[in-house]
């Protein structure tokens, strides 16, 4: 559990810089070609990584099923998304948002898959956190 949660604040420290990112240059440029752009960057790398762990049969696989592909659209305006929302509302409140309606979702989810019994304590993180995100959405611009 611990690499988890080590490998989870990577994940939020990376979405928070790259948010901060992504709304500086749509302010200059068109939030969707940033997407791209990232994307394109992002395709170089992993199929460096592809090739060099031989794990081409792996995409070929993943490509040949269908949810792939809106998932990908989805990941391709997500970014533009962050970019958009960022530039207009800042990071915090963006990730705020982002962030909440993800843990929702992810507890319906839990809950639905009995990973996670519903209780006070979910209940109490999830309103703790919309508490939150209402304090920094207010306090932006």
């Amino acid at each position: 559990m611990g690499s988890s949660v080590v490998v989870s604040m990577g994940i939020g420290l990376a979405a928070a810089v790259q948010a901060a990112i992504l709304g500086r240059a749509a302010s200059e440029l068109r939030t969707l070609a940033v997407s791209l752009g990232l994307l394109l960057a992002g395709l170089m790398v992993a199929a460096t990584w592809a090739t060099t762990q031989r794990a081409w049969g792996d995409v070929a696989e993943t490509a040949s099923q269908w949810w792939w592909l809106p998932l990908g659209v989805m990941g391709w305006l997500i970014v533009g998304a962050l970019g958009f929302a960022s530039a207009r509302i800042g990071v915090a409140a963006t990730l705020g948002l982002a962030v909440a309606t993800q843990l929702a979702t992810g507890l319906a989810i839990d809950v639905h898959r009995n990973t996670i019994s519903l209780g006070v304590r979910p209940l109490l993180g999830l309103v703790l956190l919309g508490v939150g995100v209402v304090m920094l959405v207010g306090a932006a611009r």
